[in-house]
């Protein structure tokens, strides 16, 4: 047993001779392991690298240990077959990847599960949900702890969820989630950051606030213009139809014309990828940003703060959602959260060029 393999971590040959003796039956339940002392003589290493292996297989939950006494199995095969599965899955889907948000979203995840001896897995869809269904489906039959899913279409989910609870796999959706569905979910306060923008937005003196959205029927953009509607009527300002645009495919001719005439004097996008397009379509056609109309997101994408204009826009702390996600997933998988649960982050307002008072 004092020969090492190329490459392997001393601590490590430690550990897999634990886990050797468990899984072969050797040792079982409440039997006792050698001492630190034992294990040096026996596997040719020092004290050092014994300690740094039993307090990772304490920590794995595989050893408990008593002061005097020493050291312990905790679940046997149980323990082994857990440490097996300490693959996390993360699905995202129809998303752009040139924004770092989304890199952002992965590295809060990682800097969670890399302290709980967790691997990730990154799957990406390019923006088609039967391939979406198709990827989940396809995870549920392997050998996961559980799934973080960021999914393009929330309400056609539902189709491939009761799948997951089928097979009793924690998951966990980000951002976004079918409406009159319960499932564990990780968001920002949507409501409120932009109840906050539109009220700042109306302290400046303004009245003919628009709203634009981007994608309508997903779960955040409804909150947001929720928020957007509150802060209105509790201004006492009405809530002028012809200035709302919900649909994909925004008219901007008719856009320009209500600027040109008055009519509007802000508009409120739901996130910053509208509020750049609206940005750069009305400068093409000769509308001065923010001297003839003002114009506020929501996300603060990095790109933000390079437009031609900086954009005044509401922040979310995207590396939080990805951190919170993990976390959440792995309280699950371990036995330590109950019902399910709607965790909302905080965001903030960040004001740059895009915004006067009027």
């Amino acid at each position: 047993m004092s020969e090492k393999e190329p490459g392997l971590p001393k601590y490590q040959i430690v550990k897999d001779y634990v886990l050797a003796q468990i899984e072969n039956q050797e040792i079982s339940k409440d039997d006792r392991i050698p001492s630190e002392s034992e294990f040096s003589k026996m596997l040719n290493v020092s004290s050092i690298t014994v300690r740094k292996a039993l307090s990772e297989l304490v920590n794995e939950g595989v050893i408990y240990r008593v002061r005097g006494k020493g050291s312990f199995v905790a679940a046997g095969q149980t323990a082994v077959a857990e440490k097996a599965s300490n693959l996390v899955a993360f699905v995202i889907s129809g998303v752009e990847m040139y924004d770092s948000s989304y890199m952002q979203i992965m590295k809060g995840i990682q800097s969670f599960l890399g302290k709980h001896d967790c691997k990730l897995i990154i799957e990406f869809v390019e923006n088609d949900f039967e391939q979406e269904r198709e990827l989940i489906l396809r995870l549920i039959q392997s050998d996961i702890r559980g799934l973080l899913i960021y999914s393009s279409d929330p309400v056609a989910a539902k189709s491939y969820l009761n799948d997951i609870r089928k097979k009793s796999i924690p998951f966990v959706m980000l951002d976004r989630s079918p409406a009159g569905y319960p499932v564990n979910v990780v968001t920002c306060n949507n409501h409120d950051g932009a109840y906050e923008a539109v009220e700042y937005l109306i302290r400046n003196g303004h009245k003919q606030i628009g709203f634009a959205a981007y994608d309508f029927h997903l779960s955040p953009e409804v909150d947001r213009y929720n928020g957007y509607n509150n802060a209105m009527t509790n201004a006492s300002l009405p809530i002028n139809k012809k200035l709302l645009y919900l649909e994909k495919e925004l008219d901007y001719d008719t856009l320009a014309r209500q600027i040109y005439e008055g009519e509007i004097t802000a508009l409120f996008c739901t996130n910053d990828k509208r509020a750049l397009e609206v940005l750069e379509q009305l400068t093409s056609r000769g509308i001065r940003i923010p001297d003839q109309i003002s114009l506020m997101g929501f996300d603060d994408f990095e790109s933000s703060k390079f437009a031609k204009v900086a954009l005044s826009t509401v922040k979310q702390y995207f590396d939080v959602l990805g951190y919170e996600s993990a976390k959440l997933l792995l309280e699950i998988s371990e036995g330590n959260s109950y019902g399910n649960k709607k965790v909302m982050l905080p965001t903030s307002l960040i004001i740059r060029d895009t915004v006067r008072p009027v």
